[in-house]
């Protein structure tokens, strides 16, 4: 399949799964009110975390094992079982633990955990990460946007009041279990014939295996979940309600980013096996897409701020400078996806790709706790430490970017002049750059 109809597939995919929450938050902000609406955003962010468990970070490791074995149908058929196994395993343990803590650790009810957990049910029987890993996109966009309708629709007719805001986390987190059952058929002829019997060292391999995308992942959602934990903690309800509409605002540009990974990152992890050259300079093609990143944050800076009173309503002014301060974010997402996620995790970084995130983690508690103790704004504080943390990120990432790249092009050059003798180094470097080309797509 064509890198042009995967990226249509994920982009449609990863745009419903944001601009369906989008379009019910005015409904959901003026039915639900602010305080309701902080306690609907914290619910689903732990539903959130609970799924990160439960993915153990397959989206990554996964997926890339599974692009690289396109061609191997009984090594996708095991894969997907124990995958799916793995799975299994992990929400069984989740759930038993989140009940037990629901009502003192978590400070929800344990039907409203149950709930929450819809999306990790999900998360087991939608293999999203396979379609994606096969350049099958399509097939999980037809899924989610059926899901996602679903949603839309359920949403309105359950939630008329605030004391339903129950129903409203069911809806939403419910998203991954119908997107599932939509798929089903779709992945028959890949994965059912692996469903053999269950053997617990096939589980004990995958946690294995997956730790470093496990890691990133579990990072990754304690990023997006920790700030809103941080600002309900020092501000209420209501601060967490404004922040949680301000990052609405931030996701609302991270499907770009997730198409640009998803779709490239099979490429380049098929690439990174057979001609790591022409991975290489795919990353280095991928950067182009910062004039995007660009776009968006400066569309954040401007045109976000516009709209937020008039259709949120004026109780949700204080997300205004919020949005401001995170305006920043989409650039540096966009920068981070191509250095960190593409380049990174393929190119025999594994290992330092989910430390380096999880000291951009430590960055930002120790910047958080830091800006919590000089300002008086809960969320000023949080928005500002979520900023140092991206930029770290990319810091560091383009930095293993750049060493790489240029001790490939001294080899090549060393190459050059080795079998030249008489050739200079102003000869050799285009010669190294040349090298780096891709031959055309498999």
């Amino acid at each position: 399949m064509s890198l042009r109809r995967q990226a249509v597939g994920l982009t449609i995919m990863h745009a419903v799964d944001v601009l369906q929450p989008l379009l019910i938050l005015p409904y959901a902000a003026h039915v639900l009110g602010a305080q309701q609406f902080g306690v609907f955003a914290y619910a689903m962010a732990i539903g959130q975390l609970a799924a990160t468990f439960v993915e153990y970070g397959f989206h990554w490791t996964a997926q890339r094992a599974a692009g690289a074995a396109r061609n191997e149908p009984l090594v996708l058929a095991t894969l997907f079982a124990d995958v799916l196994l793995t799975k299994a395993a992990l929400c069984f343990l989740i759930t038993t633990v989140g009940l037990v803590a629901a009502n003192s650790v978590l400070g929800i009810s344990q039907p409203m955990f149950l709930c929450a957990m819809l999306t990790a049910f999900g998360g087991i029987v939608f293999p999203g990460w396979l379609l994606i890993g096969l350049e099958r996109a399509w097939q999980a966009a037809v899924a989610t946007v059926s899901a996602r309708i679903c949603a839309f629709v359920s949403f309105v007719l359950l939630v008329r009041s605030p004391e339903q805001v129950a129903f409203a986390v069911a809806s939403q987190s419910a998203v991954p279990l119908v997107a599932g059952l939509v798929s089903l058929p779709l992945i028959r002829s890949i994965g059912v014939a692996g469903l053999r019997p269950v053997r617990l060292a096939r589980i004990i391999t995958q946690l294995r295996n997956g730790w470093a995308g496990f890691l990133y992942t579990l990072v990754e959602r304690i990023l997006t979940t920790l700030p809103m934990l941080l600002v309900h903690h020092y501000g209420g309800y209501v601060a967490a309600g404004h922040y949680s509409l301000a990052e609405k605002f931030v996701s609302a540009t991270r499907p770009f980013f997730r198409t640009l990974v998803d779709t490239l990152l099979p490429r380049v992890a098929f690439y990174a096996r057979h001609n790591p050259k022409a991975g290489l300079r795919l990353v280095w093609l991928s950067l182009s897409s910062l004039a995007i990143g660009l776009g968006l944050s400066l569309g954040l800076l401007i045109v976000a701020p516009m709209i937020i009173i008039p259709i949120f309503g004026a109780s949700f002014a204080g997300s205004i400078p919020i949005v401001r301060l995170l305006a920043i974010v989409p650039l540096l997402l966009n920068a981070n996806a191509c250095t960190s996620n593409l380049f990174m995790f393929n190119y025999g970084y594994e290992r330092a790709w989910p430390v380096l995130n999880a000291a951009s983690l430590a960055i930002f508690v120790l910047a958080s706790l830091l800006m919590l103790s000089v300002l008086a704004n809960a969320t000023t504080a949080v928005s500002l430490a979520v900023v140092a943390r991206e930029a770290l990120v990319f810091l560091v990432s383009a930095s293993f970017l750049i060493a790489f790249t240029v001790g490939e092009m001294r080899n090549s050059a060393s190459t050059v002049l080795h079998f030249g003798g008489s050739l200079r180094v102003a000869a050799a470097i285009p010669a190294a750059v040349r090298a780096l080309r891709p031959p055309p797509a498999p």
